[in-house]
This record gives structure tokens, sequence and C-alpha cells, in this order.
């Protein structure tokens, strides 16, 4: 009894077929694999480009905003990341006082914007002077 697949014979020309067919089967799907990876690294590309373009216009209005109502100077709000420049505008929503106070003297009045560096101070000063 011979084998026609025994090892150290002539493969049949079923099993060269075979192999045949398996080496086309993975070179292409080797090449479909290449053409997603390049499908995918250009969709990346694109939504980090839009990620990037939201950031910039969310850091924009944030920064316009915060220059409305603090007295830091547009450079250094600028520099300051979305996360800070939202900390900002909340405290100093907080912390805003009205323009009119009952019983306050009303020939100095004192500046509507907020600034986080010398509010503090002010505090400590005009408690001082009392």
């Amino acid at each position: 009894m011979t084998d026609d697949n025994q090892i150290g014979d002539t493969p049949s020309p079923i099993v060269e077929k075979n192999v045949a067919q398996l080496n086309a089967r993975v070179l292409i799907l080797e090449a479909l694999n290449e053409k997603l990876i390049e499908e995918r690294d250009a969709a990346v590309k694109q939504l980090k480009q839009a990620n990037d373009l939201i950031e910039a216009d969310t850091k924009a209005r944030l920064v316009k905003d915060a220059s409305e109502c603090s007295m830091i100077s547009l450079p250094e709000l600028a520099a300051k990341d979305i996360d800070e420049l939202e900390t900002i505008i909340s405290v100093s929503k907080l912390t805003r006082k009205p323009t009119f106070q009952s019983g306050a003297d009303i020939a100095t009045p004192k500046a509507d914007k907020f600034d986080s560096r010398t509010y503090l101070h002010s505090l400590y000063v005009g408690n001082k002077k009392e």
C-alpha cells in the first residue's frame, strides 16, 4: 500500500493546487490588510485634525469669555489650557460682586472684573484699613 502524501514522495496535483490556492489567499489577505491599515491611518489623521480644530475653537471662545470677566491679560489666558480657562470663568462668576451695594461709597467704584492674583490681597488690605 502506497500513500500519495508520504514524506519524500512528490506531492500530488491536488495538494499542489491547494497550496497554491492558500498562498494566493494569503497574498490577497495581506494586500487587503495593508489597504485597511492605510485607510485607518488616514481616518485617524482626519479625526485628530477635527479634534484639534474643535479644541482650538473651544479655547478661543473660553479665552474671550475669560477676558471679559477677569483682569488676566490675553497672552496669559491664551497660554492656559481649557480646564484652567473654565475654572477661571466659573470662579469669577461666583466671586463677582454687584456694582451697587447699599451703604457703599459710590464715588470709588470697584472693577467688575475678577483678578485671581490680587483678590485675596485686596481683601487683606481692605480689612487692614478698617
